[in-house]
């Protein structure tokens, strides 16, 4: 008896007590999450379950049809129901306040309820992979809600009922109430107004284009913190279609960590910084580019096939010259080339507070031919997440700094107000700060005078990189399919960001970066400037840059190269599409109004 009592009294005595008292759970409402200024990305709203307990009601049939009332059921099903040999029986799930006070109201025995928690975003389809949902159970699935669960689950709570042994409340005994404990609250990095900005970008691309998807993420580029981060297509996490599970998982992953792309020409950003910090090229340096290169016995073609003659370094930065950063990459070597792709932290995950993230793909050091670094140069052959390419050309601009892109800026507990902010690392030198100066310069002129000047918003720097990859599926190009980017950074003091915009499978000949996602990045850009106050500052290259308007002629039945040289006379960026000798069409239409930032592609068959 003695060893009962005292090595197993506790147990026991727990045991006895779950007997004697019946328990309603008192779910703990799931902290919020926030963007940077307090504005609700994720609440909670109170709910309640409505319980029954056969042996304590005094009258069934009255019991039955007051629910059946209150709930629209059917009396006789709702009699049935409880009347069965249960000792609880759950009567509603997520009812509204109003439902339990008729309940209440009511004065009848033997009906309980116990507090549930309906997660619910105000915004709906707006930031989805991000944010994440819950499940059933209040568990955070994806994103953000998966992310921080751990903060924003709170700890639940009980009512506890004296009871017989049959489950019967015991007249004249007590109740006790243990009460749930709130979740903290995340507070993000997110600007909401920046987040709308990206979210239109998005839609107009998608009504533009008709892609497959598209992404946009906005950074803060010297500390890594997001501003922005949006994916089309999307669903409302008020109502996830939970029915196929397939379906859901592809769309609620965020594809910006999750999922590689060839960068294509945004990875020339990267390049051309080991080699200027390398000391293997100068800006001043010339090359020439005969439209291609032989190595390793194939024949690699620059974007351009009749070639762009002798360049400078910096002229084949503006120009996107591929035999220029195939020169580069293979002037470094693997070795060195790979240590900088290591500095820039590519050939590993970034570490951003978002769940799935994958790292970028590599051919092993070991295995680089000649001819794969000849690819590498220009962004070819590899594989990089979105939010990789950021995070790496975010320290070209910044200094040569590493910073860890991330969302989270302080969990803070609700009842004490108090906080903790968010560690990610940064700092690491990844190039000197006189190679990011020059860096800064070449991809400003990229927007003033080559591929991106549909980014150019007058009065204000940006710089910046367009990207148009082809689409590899079973190992081969898959094709008519590119993925279109642009890689752009405000150099405004005021607002230090980034914006990666893509557009994966644009539909028809529109589907270079300079045509696809520059334009939608200077719009970005503009309406940024606008929602910070930044004035602009007009130094007078603006009127070179743009230009006044005018309807553009038809160059319909002239060769690709007459009609190239009378745009470029007319400051008008060109694009071709097929390798015809002559001009079968053209992109804006003839008699369309343009100015000196917009690109003109030329169709040729």
């Amino acid at each position: 008896m003695g060893a009962v009592m005292i090595g197993e009294g506790k147990e026991l005595q727990a045991k006895a007590i779950t007997q004697w008292m019946r328990d309603v759970p008192v779910e703990a409402p799931r902290g919020r999450i926030l963007d940077r200024d307090g504005v609700v990305l994720a609440d909670t709203a109170t709910r309640y379950n409505i319980y029954v307990r056969p042996n304590a009601l005094a009258d069934k049939k009255k019991t039955a049809d007051l629910i059946a009332e209150v709930f629209g059921y059917d009396p006789e099903e709702t009699l049935r129901r409880i009347s069965v040999h249960s000792s609880e029986v759950t009567i509603a799930r997520g009812a509204e306040k109003e439902e339990l006070d008729a309940l209440i109201a009511s004065g009848l025995p033997g009906i309980y309820y116990g507090e549930d928690n309906l997660r619910y975003y105000p915004f709906g389809d707006m930031m989805t992979q991000a944010l994440g949902f819950t499940g059933f159970d209040g568990d955070g699935q994806t994103g953000l809600e998966a992310y921080y669960d751990k903060y924003l689950a709170g700890t639940d709570g009980a009512v506890l009922t004296d009871t017989d042994l049959i489950g019967r409340e015991i007249e004249g005994g007590g109740s006790r109430y243990l009460p749930a404990v709130k979740g903290m609250d995340v507070v993000t990095t997110i600007d909401v107004s920046v987040q709308r900005i990206a979210e239109g970008a998005l839609r107009t691309a998608a009504a533009r284009f008709s892609p497959k998807a598209a992404s946009c993420v906005v950074m803060d580029y010297t500390t890594g913190e997001i501003l922005a981060l949006a994916e089309y297509p999307s669903f409302d996490l008020n109502d996830v279609p939970r029915d196929d599970v397939e379906s859901l998982f592809g769309m609620s992953k965020c594809r910006t960590v999750s999922t590689v792309y060839e960068p294509g020409s945004t990875f020339k950003i990267l390049t051309a910084a080991a080699a200027l910090d390398t000391g293997t090229v100068k800006v001043t340096d010339r090359f020439y580019c005969a439209g291609n290169r032989v190595v390793d016995g194939q024949k690699i073609r620059c974007w351009k096939a009749k070639g762009h003659g002798s360049v400078s370094f910096a002229e084949g930065v503006e120009q996107s010259c591929n035999c220029v950063f195939m020169d580069s990459a293979l002037g470094m070597g693997t070795e060195v080339f790979y240590d900088y792709l290591d500095a820039f932290g590519l050939r590993r995950k970034t570490g951003v507070d978002v769940t799935g993230e994958t790292s970028g793909i590599f051919i092993a050091e070991e295995n680089v031919k000649s001819v794969d670094l000849a690819r590498i140069g220009f962004g070819q052959a590899v594989a990089v997440t979105p939010i990789g390419m950021l995070a790496a050309a975010a320290s070209v601009v910044n200094g040569g700094t590493s910073v860890t892109p991330h969302l989270l800026s302080e969990v803070r507990d609700p009842y004490s107000g108090t906080s903790v902010k968010g560690e990610f690392a940064s700092g690491s030198r990844t190039i000197k700060k006189e190679t990011s100066e020059i860096m800064r310069t070449l991809l400003e002129n990229v927007v003033k005078n080559g591929s991106g000047k549909s980014a150019y918003v007058p009065g204000y720097r940006i710089a910046g990189k367009t990207g148009t990859a082809q689409k590899y599926e079973n190992g081969h190009i898959a094709q008519g399919k590119y993925i279109s980017s642009f890689l752009g950074f405000s150099l405004e003091e005021e607002t230090p960001y980034a914006v990666l915009l893509i557009v994966d499978e644009p539909a028809g000949y529109m589907y270079y970066g300079s045509l696809v996602a520059a334009p939608l990045v200077g719009d970005i850009f503009r309406n940024i400037f606008a929602l910070y106050g930044v004035e602009p500052e007009f130094t007078g290259d603006e009127a070179e840059i743009v230009g006044e308007p005018f309807e553009l002629p038809d160059f319909s039945g002239m060769s690709v190269q007459q009609a190239r040289t009378r745009l470029l006379a007319l400051g008008l960026h060109v694009e071709t599409d097929g390798d015809g000798g002559t001009v079968t069409g053209q992109l804006p239409a003839a008699g369309t109004t343009v100015d000196g930032r917009n690109t003109v592609l030329l169709l040729t068959g």
